[in-house]
């Protein structure tokens, strides 16, 4: 296999600015969704880093990568297959739909999992994963979430937390340990079903 160049983050300026100073003050780091802001946090410092994917190849490549440039911070790409995927890891049907919570809470239960200071949800299932995230904390974590801005689908996660602030598309929140509300079960269960 031929070792991809660096990967570019797509994060807009503002956000990756914020995403360098949570990422260098953040001793474990979880990220959904690997590409370059992947390898922008491994650089930031020493600590854990999770990153999960959906595609076996990227995450393949991203591994490559990291064998051929050592970081300080240690990083696991932990792929989820969630059935054949195309541009960006989105699924390509719902064939595989009954492996899909895979993607948000499998990475949780890894033995070697390390409770996240920062969590970066800019992959897939998004709300699916901030959900978990609050749902799976013991403390409060510090939440990036690129795309939130324009994206209506995404605010629902109000019903928990609300940004503290905006970097441009990208929101920050402080979440706190969550309790699923019974009447939430339908809406949560749903969110695992949306690959957006």
């Amino acid at each position: 296999m031929t070792v991809l160049e660096r990967p570019l983050s797509g994060l807009p300026p503002e956000a990756l600015a914020l995403l360098g100073d949570l990422g260098r003050q953040a001793g474990t780091i979880l990220e959904y969704g690997a590409g370059g802001s992947t390898v922008e946090l491994a650089d930031l410092g020493e600590g854990r880093l999770f990153s999960v994917e959906t595609s076996a190849a990227w995450a393949a490549e991203l591994r490559a990568w990291f064998a051929a440039h050592p970081t300080r911070r240690s990083v696991v790409v932990h792929h989820v297959d969630v059935g054949p995927v195309g541009r960006w890891g989105f699924p390509l049907g719902h064939a595989a739909w009954d492996r899909f919570h895979h993607y948000p809470t499998s990475v949780w239960d890894r033995h070697d999992f390390v409770h996240p200071d920062l969590v970066v949800i800019d992959g897939r299932f998004r709300l699916a994963c901030f959900l978990t995230t609050a749902l799976r904390i013991e403390r409060p974590v510090t939440v990036l979430w690129d795309d939130y801005r324009d994206r209506r689908e995404y605010h629902a996660a109000e019903r928990y937390a609300r940004p503290t602030k905006m970097a441009g598309r990208t929101a920050l929140f402080r979440l706190e340990p969550q309790i699923l509300r019974p009447s939430d079960l339908s809406w949560v269960l749903d969110a695992f079903t949306r690959p957006r």
